[in-house]
């Protein structure tokens, strides 16, 4: 492991939708929504039919009442507030490993 961040108070916005399958132009759409409400995304993850991203808590808290009813017109949305968000960098070649002692370390002290 070459280095760790954390990252406190993050809002995490999970979005989900069969309509992105396949289909270009989907995540352009959702992050017009966000760009329309001056709201920066930190962090995104994506699969065939979700979105997950991260947003800055006080960001989040002024915005969210607006920007989930519209993502909510064509996905399901979630948003988890007050997490942490943790970055891990090292060799890749060794990041089972790595990950495996992690995830062993948040467990023993309860860190979900």
């Amino acid at each position: 492991l070459t280095a760790m961040t954390m990252k406190r108070n993050v809002t995490v916005v999970d979005i989900f939708s069969t309509r992105m399958l396949g289909q270009s132009g989907f995540l352009a759409e959702v992050f017009d929504v966000f760009r329309k409400n001056g709201v920066s995304v930190d962090v995104v993850a994506t699969s065939e039919v979700s979105i997950s991203l991260t947003l800055d808590q006080k960001q989040a808290a002024k915005h969210l009442d607006v920007i989930v009813p519209e993502l909510e017109k064509w996905s399901t949305v979630e948003v988890h507030s007050g997490k942490s968000m943790i970055s891990l960098v090292g060799n890749v070649a060794r990041s089972s490993e790595i990950l495996r002692m992690v995830f062993e370390t948040l467990s023993e002290n309860d860190i979900r």
